[in-house]
């Protein structure tokens, strides 16, 4: 089939409501340009951001400082804090020393999503791939991906999947979202008690009607092994 009636073939398709590659990669890319100009400056982001840090950050500090993982004896005051802040901004990719209010953090993650959308390379499914992983991702646990290596296991360092249909998934509150959308990068963590630098692969996860940030980047990071010499 020649390239014109091939072109024509999926232009058919495309009116026709059936899914097509060329149709899926134009709506991303559209959809791409709508999340920037919808969340560059967006107030309402910035403060679920700010709101969702200082709750995550408050409970991580609440059970690091009775939970006798740290000793606070002789420790620097702050330390329960700092170390709450290395399991969340620090597994985002932040450096030390981290922001001391919600809303810097929510800043420095702004700054980040914006970095993902304007490099990341845009990658589309089908509706039946998809199914499969979405299939597939049900029978995974921790163990499954913690070996995980990203350079040689991560399809592009830099990515943003656009799916077919939105994936309904529960919040940490228990309430809904529909999920459009999956993003990531390569980051390297920054963690303390000990300290120290992992790789790592910054993931975050955008919702309807756009891709309007559901949750920040990097939340739920994954560390991973590195590659095998």
């Amino acid at each position: 089939m020649g390239k014109a009636s091939r072109g024509k073939k999926e232009r058919s398709r495309d009116r026709a409501g059936q899914w097509t590659a060329t149709g899926a990669a134009r709506a991303a890319h559209r959809l791409r340009e709508q999340t920037r100009q919808s969340l560059t400056g967006n107030p309402w982001v910035q403060m679920t951001l700010a709101s969702n840090m200082n709750n995550v950050v408050a409970e991580l500090h609440a059970v690091l400082a009775n939970s006798g993982l740290i000793d606070l004896e002789g420790q620097p005051e702050g330390i329960a804090r700092d170390a709450a802040m290395s399991l969340t901004l620090g597994k985002q990719g932040s450096r030390p020393p981290w922001p001391r209010v919600a809303g810097e953090a929510a800043t420095w993650q702004m700054r980040q999503i914006e970095k993902l959308l304007r490099q990341a390379e845009l990658l589309v499914i089908s509706p039946a791939a998809h199914a499969a992983v979405m299939a597939a991702a049900a029978t995974l646990d921790t163990a499954d991906v913690s070996t995980l290596d990203r350079d040689r296991e991560v399809l592009v360092p830099t990515g943003l999947l656009v799916l077919p249909e939105p994936v309904v998934v529960v919040n940490r509150t228990g309430t809904l979202s529909d999920t459009r959308a999956f993003g990531w990068q390569f980051i390297t963590q920054h963690q303390i008690l000990p300290t120290a630098q992992y790789p790592g692969v910054g993931r975050c996860a955008g919702a309807q009607p756009n891709l309007a940030v559901a949750l920040p980047l990097g939340v739920g990071s994954a560390a991973v092994a590195p590659p095998t010499r």
